[in-house]
């Protein structure tokens, strides 16, 4: 369970720290993760609304994770929804690579490659050891 709370910590506050540059820096804020042109060329006014709303989401994601941490027994459902949300996005990130392509700048190529081994595979390591866990936890209080 361990191994399950430190991965939730962890996206908790990237979740927390990203989603908060998001809202209140907006679309300008992308240019840290590569988007070369994020804060050169004029505003789009749509594109940066999408981007501190979709933030908040994530900041509020993030908020829901650590709740869940205070009482796993009692919240481990929503916990692994906000799983499933984030390997779901992880999918869609997937599937903007396959359709729009590959950034063309090095530190947009390294924040995917970082991020889909986030969504794919790090979470739903976390995902199977909180289910294997809660699985023994049940077994155990069965005897």
């Amino acid at each position: 369970m361990k191994f399950v709370k430190a991965i939730t910590v962890l996206l908790s506050l990237l979740a927390l720290l990203t989603g908060a540059m998001d809202v209140v820096i907006g679309v300008a804020g992308q240019a840290n993760i590569g988007v070369g042109n994020a804060a050169s060329v004029p505003l789009d006014p749509v594109l940066d609304n999408q981007v501190r709303f979709l933030g908040a989401v994530w900041l509020g994601l993030g908020v829901i994770q650590l709740v869940c941490l205070g009482d796993l027994r009692r919240y481990g459902t929503i916990l692994q929804l906000c799983f499933a949300i984030v390997v779901l996005g992880g999918i869609g990130r997937a599937l903007s690579l396959l359709q729009a392509g590959h950034p063309s700048s090095d530190i947009g190529t390294a924040f995917i490659a970082v991020a889909l081994a986030i969504e794919l595979m790090l979470v739903p390591l976390a995902w199977m050891a909180f289910r294997r866990a809660i699985l023994a936890a049940s077994e155990g209080s069965v005897r």
